[in-house]
């Protein structure tokens, strides 16, 4: 096996899943039960995770289950809700959930209907939906079985008849967030469609929606708006151990090469057995080399770089395994020479996802890079709660910053969004001398403007080498400390 841009691509598999072909993505897909509550028979499913995390990949499974249940289901786009969200001229948040109510029907029955609905959304028609949910089923089942007859293909047509029957149809949302700019009004467009999809699925519980969110969309939606509290009971987190992120790659890797092993199984499995079971295969099972990862077990460098994203392990073996070239093993040299332009496009990345809720970000994250003085001390990359405030006062002094939403800029207010972009990670030392590391997505209150928990700010390892390229080994270093 050689590392072609093909083989690497089948191996590591689509860095997102909708570029994934279904049979292979079936094969490799990972199950856990935040799957298991998406595709339950509950009416609303709010998936929230950060970026990379898999949420399109789940969405992407639950709808290939509902296509082997014979479940009717479409996916709405962006493009179809801005349809919707660019005709809205709606200043009454009660309105607006009105408005977004008829927007999501509309948009439902033109997916369903086909060119017959093309009118909908552009037709003071739109607005009959909202006052007829209760309706809205029967109308369709009944247009739907009035079409069944003219269904040539057998697939589609068992579909239908399956709606026809129980009146099920599941609505997924990808992507909602696309073009967030964190502003009021989008804070405010974002909790209107919340409110619409379960005042929609309470009236008809045949009606189900499985939307997927960016954890900071839902923490700035549901900290703004009081309204949310009642939508928190659908919220689904979407998070993994280091020890998931290692077994995902671990089963791309065996289905790859057509091994039979049962999930369960590699669960199971001990890091150290997974680097010498499965990767084995495809990577130098040691890290050679000198300084902090000198003869390292090889899992031990790779989950470093990650942020808890399954994505994350992906691109970096796509790194790596490019840098090998045409051979048919990453050797440490090849992986090590993949680490500066991981570093470059995981920051280019937060630059991109974040730079519509601080538009001078960029430059508040070139900044944090160690001075002089910082990189000959001996913690250049961590921070007390004061140290760390300390640094953005000096940044503050010459950097504009400035949230779009118009929240004061304040130290404070600075650590918690560097936390909750997973930029830095909260860390604490415990007295047998381990390191407990939290994200935000599972301690989001650690980054409090108003409370202190103890910990101390550690800049995450995956961009380090993008703020000090000059010093390939100190960084390496740096993580030992």
């Amino acid at each position: 096996m050689l590392f072609t841009d093909e083989n690497i691509a089948k191996l590591f598999g689509a860095e997102a899943a909708e570029d994934e072909s279904n049979e292979r993505f079936r094969e490799y897909f990972f199950y856990n039960q935040t799957y298991e509550n998406l595709i339950s028979d509950l009416p609303l499913r709010i998936l929230v995770g950060h970026k990379g995390v898999g949420k399109s990949a789940l969405l992407k499974r639950a709808r290939l289950n509902d296509a082997d249940r014979k479940t009717l289901a479409i996916w709405v786009t962006p493009g179809d809700v801005s349809v919707v969200s660019t005709q809205q001229n709606v200043t009454d948040f009660t309105k607006l959930v009105e408005y977004w109510k008829q927007g999501i029907l509309a948009i439902t029955a033109k997916h369903v209907l086909g060119e017959v609905a093309d009118s909908l959304l552009n037709s003071e028609r739109m607005g009959l939906f909202a006052n007829r949910i209760s309706t809205f089923i029967p109308a369709l089942t009944s247009l739907m079985a009035k079409k069944s007859g003219d269904i040539s293909n057998d697939v589609h047509r068992a579909v239908v008849d399956n709606f026809v029957k129980t009146g099920v149809i599941n609505i997924y949302i990808d992507d909602i967030d696309r073009g967030w700019s964190a502003t009021q009004a989008d804070i405010k467009n974002i909790s209107a469609l919340l409110n619409a999809m379960r005042d929609i699925s309470n009236n008809d519980r045949r009606i189900r929606f499985r939307i997927g969110l960016r954890s900071d969309v839902y923490f700035l939606v549901r900290t703004s708006d009081e309204s949310t509290d009642k939508i928190e009971a659908n919220v689904i987190w979407l998070t993994w151990s280091n020890h998931d992120v290692l077994c995902i790659m671990a089963k791309r890797i065996e289905t790859f090469f057509g091994v039979e092993r049962d999930q369960r199984d590699i669960l199971k499995l001990s890091q150290g057995d997974i680097t010498k079971d499965i990767f084995s295969k495809i990577i130098s099972p040691t890290y050679a080399g000198s300084g902090h990862w000198a003869n390292r077990p090889i899992h031990n460098v790779l989950l470093s770089l990650t942020r808890q994203r399954p994505r994350d392990l992906v691109k970096l073996m796509h790194g790596a395994a490019k840098k090998a070239g045409k051979n048919s093993f990453i050797s440490s040299t090849d992986l090590g020479d993949s680490f500066e332009g991981y570093s470059n496009e995981r920051l280019q990345d937060i630059i991109n996802e974040f730079r519509s809720e601080l538009p001078d970000i960029e430059r508040l994250l070139l900044e944090m890079k160690p001075t002089k003085r910082e990189r000959t001390a001996a913690e250049s990359y961590l921070f007390s709660t004061d140290k760390l405030s300390k640094k953005l006062a000096e940044i503050m002094r010459h950097v504009p910053l400035k949230f779009t939403n118009g929240r004061p800029v304040t130290g404070r207010a600075l650590i918690q969004f560097l936390y909750k972009i997973d930029f830095i990670t909260a860390r604490k030392r415990l007295e047998d001398g381990t390191i407990e590391r939290r994200y935000f997505d599972r301690s989001r209150f650690l980054a409090s403007e108003f409370a202190d928990f103890g910990f101390d700010w550690e800049i995450h390892p995956a961009y380090r080498w993008a703020l000090q390229p000059q010093d390939i080994q100190d960084v390496i270093d740096s993580l030992g400390r």
